[in-house]
Formats: C-alpha cells, sequence, structure tokens
C-alpha cells in the first residue's frame, strides 16, 4: 500500500492556496515573527481589522505629538537660524566696518605723521626732537599699537614703543626700569657704518629715567621690507603678519613714504596679540567669538592668540605665527577646513553635542593684503524667549500623551485579550501542533473572522504535517523547499524496510485488523526514524523508504540511519509483544542502509508532485534489504556505510555479493548493536 502526500492546491486556507500562503512569507522579513505569521497564515482580509483599539490610538496620538513636536522644532530652528543670521550679518558688519575704520585711521596717520614738518626737514632723530614728540602723542592715542617709527634714506632711525602693554619676555628683550612708560631708540649711521643704537627710557610724564647703548646688531631699516615696498610703491603698504626683529612678536605694520626735505618711510606696528586683547567686536554676544586670518592662513586676530603664539614660537623646527592649521580638533578649525572659499559663508555646526552658526567675510585690508573675518555663536545663544516657549508646548504635549494613553490602554484591555489569545494559536502554526476543538471567539467581526481563519489554518497544516513528513512540511512553510518541480544533487543515506512474510499474513488477516496492524507497525518505525532526524518518504505496502541528510544537512547521517535501524529494531520487538498478546501475527522486519548521491526535490507534475530522492542508492537499500532474506540477517548495511560507521557501531561481515543493480561486487555487513567503546565490530563470513 502507498499514500501519495497531499496536493498543496487540495489545502485550502481561507480560499488561499498552501502553497502561495508559503511563498508569501518570504516578502515580509522585514515584520516581526508574530506579525509574518499573522499576516501569512492567516487570511489577507482580516487584516483590515487595526488589531487593537488602543495601539491604534495610541499611534494617531503619538503621530499626533510627534508632527507637532517636529512643527515646534523646525518653526523654532528657523527662528533661531532667522535671528543669527540677522544678529551674525550685523556683527560681521560691524567687524568689517571697525577693523576697516582702525585701518583707515591708522592710514590718516601714518601720512599725517609722513606731511608733518618734524619728519620731512629732519634726518638726523633724537629723544628730545619734535620729531620724538610727535610720534609719541599719536602712540598713546592708541592702545593696541606697539610702536611708531620713522626710517631715513641716510639709514638713521627713531622708534617709540609703548612698553606699559609688554609682559614678561617681551619685557625683558626691551629692558629698563619697571615703571618705565615709553622707550625711544635710535640708531644712526656713519659713513656706511652703523652707530650704537641708544634708547631712552621716559615714565608717563616724559620725564627720562634711564637709558642704555646696544652695541651695532646689523639692524639697517633701508633692509626691512616695510621700507622696501613702501618706497617702492609710493603709497601706504600693509604688511602681511609677521615676526617682529625687536620683540620676536607677531605684528602688521603699516607703513608710508616721508618725502620731503629728507626722504623715508613712516612704520607703524600693531602687535596681533594686543589687538585680539583689545579690540572690541572680538566679543559676539555672550559666548561667541571672531576669528581673523589673511589670504595665507595665517592668524591675524583670535581670541586665544597668546596661548595660540607662545606654542608655535617655541616650534621645535623654527619659530612661527600661528595659523589656521593650528587650529585642528577645534570648532573653528572645522569651520575653516569646510569653508569653500566663498564670502559671505554661512554654515550651521555640530561640535561635541552643542550646535553653532558660522559665519565667514572676506575683506581687503589693501591691494595686496587680505582679511577673512569667522563669526562664531552658540544656536542656543539667539531666540532664547522663543526657545523657552518652545520647551512648554513639549511639556504640555507629553502631559497630554499621558492622560489620553491609560485611557486607550484600559478601553482597549477586552480587545487586546483577543488578540493575544489569536496570537498564541498563530504561534502554534509554525509548531503544527494539533488545533483546539473551536475557534477563538469575538464580539468585533473582524477579530472572529480573524480567529476562525486561523483555526482553519491550524487542522490545514496539521493535516497536511500527517499526510507528509514534518521537516517537508516545515520547509515549505519557511520556503526553505521549494513547491517548484525539480531537485538538487546530494548525498543521502537512504533506508528500506520489509516485513517478513508479509503476503501470506496479508492473505489470512481480516482487512480491517490488518489496516489497524500495520498503521500501529508504521507508527512504531516512522517515530523512531523522525526521533533520529530522518525524512520519512513513502510506505509502499509493508514497507517504509526514508532518507537522511535531506531536506536538512545532516553531517553524521550514517550514523543516524543505523541508530535509528537498531531502535526500530527494539521498538519492532516491543510492538510484537503486544500483538501476540493480542492475538495478532507479529511483523519481523527487515533492513538495508546504502549511502551515495541521489536527486532530492519534488517529482511529478504541476498539478500533483512528490518530495522524494531518486537514484542508484535508493534501489541499492532496497536490494540489501532483500539480502537479509538470503543470510538469516535483520539489518545489513553497505561496505560505504561500514566505513563511515565502524568505530561507532559493533558490525559483522556478512558476504561480498554482487546485488541486481551493482556492476562490481562489495562487501556487505550486518549492524550488531551500538559500541560503547569506539572499537571496530568485526567476524567471519555466513556461507551462502
Amino acid at each position: 500500500m502507498r499514500c501519495e502526500q497531499p496536493y498543496a492546491r487540495d489545502l485550502l486556507i481561507g480560499d488561499e492556496p498552501l502553497k502561495k500562503m508559503a511563498d508569501s512569507r518570504s516578502r515580509l522579513g522585514g515584520l516581526s515573527e508574530p506579525l509574518q505569521r499573522l499576516i501569512v497564515e492567516a487570511p489577507r482580509y482580516t487584516m483590515s481589522f487595526r488589531l487593537t483599539l488602543t495601539a491604534c490610538v495610541m499611534a494617531m496620538i503619538g503621530a499626533l505629538a510627534a508632527l507637532l513636536l517636529f512643527v515646534q522644532v523646525r518653526t523654532l530652528d528657523l527662528v533661531t537660524e532667522d535671528a543669527a543670521t540677522s544678529t551674525m550679518d550685523a556683527a560681521s558688519r560691524s567687524s568689517v566696518s571697525f577693523l576697516q575704520l582702525q585701518i583707515e585711521m591708522l592710514s590718516r596717520m601714518a601720512r599725517a605723521l609722513a606731511f608733518s614738518p618734524a619728519l620731512m626737514e629732519s634726518a638726523t632723530p633724537s629723544e628730545s626732537s619734535p620729531a620724538a614728540g610727535l610720534i609719541k602723542g599719536n602712540l598713546a592715542q592708541w592702545p593696541a599699537l606697539d610702536s611708531i617709527y620713522v626710517g631715513y634714506d641716510n639709514g638713521h632711525w627713531l622708534q617709540v614703543q609703548r612698553l606699559d602693554g609688554l609682559a614678561g619676555s617681551q619685557r625683558d628683550r626691551v629692558g629698563g626700569p619697571p615703571e618705565a612708560a615709553f622707550a625711544i631708540t635710535t640708531t644712526q649711521w656713519l659713513d656706511g657704518k652703523e652707530l650704537p643704537t641708544r634708547r631712552v627710557f621716559q615714565d608717563k610724564s616724559g620725564n627720562q629715567i634711564g637709558q642704555v647703548e646696544i652695541q651695532p646688531r646689523g639692524y639697517d631699516a633701508r633692509q626691512r621690507s616695510w621700507y622696501i615696498d613702501a618706497r617702492r610703491s609710493g603709497q601706504l603698504v600693509t604688511s602681511a603678519p609677521y615676526l617682529s626683529f625687536n620683540l620676536n612678536v607677531p605684528m602688521i605694520t603699516f607703513s608710508t613714504p616721508v618725502d620731503g626735505t629728507t626722504q623715508g618711510v613712516v612704520g607703524i606696528d600693531l602687535k596681533l596679540d594686543s589687538y585680539s586683547r583689545s579690540a572690541p567686536t572680538m566679543k559676539l554676544g555672550e559666548s561667541g567669538y571672531q576669528v581673523m586670518f589673511d589670504s595665507h592662513n595665517v592668524l591675524i586676530a583670535h581670541p586665544k592668540y597668546a596661548s595660540l603664539f607662545d606654542r608655535t614660537s617655541a616650534d621645535p623646527v623654527a619659530p612661527r605665527l600661528p595659523s589656521v592649521y593650528d587650529l585642528q580638533d577645534t570648532l573653528e578649525g572645522e569651520i575653516i577646513a569646510g569653508w569653500n572659499k566663498s564670502s559671505p559663508y554661512w554654515r550651521k555646526q555640530s561640535w561635541k553635542g552643542r550646535e553653532y552658526f558660522a559665519r565667514i567675510e572676506t575683506i581687503a585690508l589693501s591691494p595686496s593684503v587680505t582679511a577673512n573675518v569667522l563669526l562664531v555663536a552658540p544656536q542656543d545663544q539667539f531666540a532664547k524667549e522663543i526657545r523657552a516657549l518652545n520647551r512648554k508646548a513639549q511639556i504640555w504635549a507629553i502631559m497630554a500623551c499621558l492622560v489620553f494613553i491609560p485611557a486607550a490602554w484600559i478601553f482597549g484591555t477586552r480587545m487586546s485579550k483577543t488578540i493575544g489569545a489569536i496570537t498564541a494559536e498563530a504561534d502554534r502554526l509554525q509548531a503544527m501542533a494539533p488545533p483546539p476543538a473551536a475557534a477563538i471567539g469575538s464580539f468585533i467581526s473582524e477579530l472572529g473572522t480573524l480567529g476562525e481563519t486561523i483555526h482553519k489554518a491550524q487542522r490545514a497544516i496539521w493535516s497536511f504535517s500527517r499526510l507528509a513528513p514534518r521537516e517537508i512540511v516545515r520547509g515549505v512553510l519557511d520556503n526553505s523547499i521549494s513547491t517548484e518541480l525539480g531537485g538538487t544533487r546530494r548525498e543521502i543515506t537512504a533506508l528500506f524496510t520489509d516485513v517478513r512474510g508479509f503476503t501470506s499474513i496479508a492473505e489470512n488477516a481480516d482487512p480491517d485488523v490488518l489496516m489497524q496492524q500495520t498503521s500501529r507497525y508504521f507508527t512504531a518505525l516512522t517515530d523512531v526514524i523522525m526521533a533520529h532526524g530522518g525524512t520519512v518518504d513513502k510506505f509502499i505496502g509493508d514497507a517504509v523508504m526514508a532518507f537522511w541528510n535531506a531536506p536538512n544537512p545532516q553531517s553524521d547521517h550514517c550514523e543516524r540511519a543505523c541508530r535509528a535501524a537498531l531502535r526500530a529494531k527494539a521498538a519492532n520487538e516491543e510492538i510484537n509483544l503486544l500483538f501476540e498478546a493480542e492475538g495478532l501475527p507479529p511483523f519481523y522486519t527487515r533492513f538495508g542502509i546504502h549511502v551515495g548521491e541521489a536527486v532530492i526535490g519534488n517529482l511529478g507534475s504541476s498539478e500533483r508532485m512528490n518530495y522524494t530522492a531518486l537514484g542508484n542508492v535508493v534501489n541499492l537499500a532496497a536490494r540489501l534489504e532483500g539480502l537479509n532474506k538470503q543470510y538469516d540477517t535483520q539489518i545489513l548495511i553497505s561496505e560505504a556505510v561500514y566505513a563511515r560507521i565502524k568505530r561507532r557501531f559493533d558490525c559483522r561481515f556478512v558476504d561480498t555479493v554482487t546485488a541486481k543493480g551493482m556492476t562490481v561486487a562489495t562487501r556487505v555487513y550486518e549492524v550488531i548493536s551500538e559500541s560503547r567503546d569506539g572499537t571496530t565490530g568485526s567476524g567471519g563470513p555466513v556461507a551462502s
């Protein structure tokens, strides 16, 4: 007798084919496992119900609250950006205007000095000359200026330097009494040679309180770039930042030619570290600030210019000025690195968990020198009142959610219980468990329909799993086994069984009684085979065909088959005791096991198919089963199987035979028992 596997189209679930139901699982991989089972294993039309009222209300309230919060946050961002843009644009214009005004005033000062008779008519300056007094008076008006000086074409040089802004090493380099407010330095040349430099120190009242004489040091104003550039251009020149000769500090020089009775150049030094401290535009609001750098990326102004210069002046390679490259791992460094050289440039930057706004504008300090002004301010510095209102609105939105969610939860509790019960039944589908006696009901029509559908699906899959191997049914459900015709080549271990003298038993038995007895017998054998991972392919009359290593791979499939045969033999002996007690004839089972390649897959037509194994390995397993009758044995295995299991099982060599279908002789062994010590069983041949 033979029982075919059921048609896939014969098991309907909610008028949907089981095959389509299984194929749909592959398109639902992004959903949670319970939802996949509800969608795939229940009819699609039942999903029109919105699961539970609680989830629906919570979702709507959450979506509404999220939308309101998004609108508020977005509105706040737009208002903040608009406020920041307006404020920073105004601050940038103020900074640029202030800088341009300073440059213009310094330029006018330089031109006024260049045209003053005190500088134009005398090329032999001294600390008591009118030129020194005029320069000192102008220097007192600008706290950020370091010094004003004039150099002549005869090499003479006069410098008036402010001392009250110097400290530390800078002050030590100038020398003089600590209370000195000004240092007036004069250098003269005679016959092409530099004479000793004289430096006189004066207090704030102009009284001389000390002087020093400095030996010639090779300083020729006529060889300095501020002198050469001004004489060459014939107009005001602004230098790029540089290290001063005297103080070794960062400077910018404004120089203009003197053309009178004598010729020379007036220079005005602006100390960059002093300018960064004194410029009122360096601060932007509560915590914003300004950075200025030239076209060569040399810093002109920075809130921490002094500390940056202390580091770069001690560079082991060579002292240098601070540049934007020294701003690595800083907020302003990140902003400048992303600057596309446009002007004005606007950017929003995240830094260490805080949002900032940045603006860069390029201005011309002179025809040859440009400056880039960077303004940086934190986002939370702007629109504070609106930000406070936004926080209050968020608190109210959260409170509204907290009020509505419990009410919706209480109202939807009953429906949630029904959904939970249906979900639990849906979970049983994958396990192919027996269905309950009745479907889960509900006063909501959609839930009642869903419960009925799940119940039908349970009954269909459970019935299907009894008519076909469970592993195959599970493979169809999770889409690991195709429902299309065709197969793949794979090594399997095939097992065939047969009942000794079954034909005689069948001729003398009542058909109904024989059917019942055979079913009990098959149940005992298949339970053992499935317990050891085997796939029961089919029942052929009184015979069972099973195989291992398909559909799921098993590295020890030969051992599993032999172990299953021994357990099935023991189960057969146990059930025979029951048969004899009931007055029924016993069934004595013979087994044949062989390993080899086979084609595993779906065989049949597009309307009716069977998952099975085809190949010589199946035929040889059946031949080995038949040899049991010849040698009066019960479990025969081929030499290929023996080679793989000999260290696990006690076996007895039977004979070397060429069975029907074999081209070469093979050694045949009988499996006696499973070895406990891992030794190899052996024995002599049995006479034919």
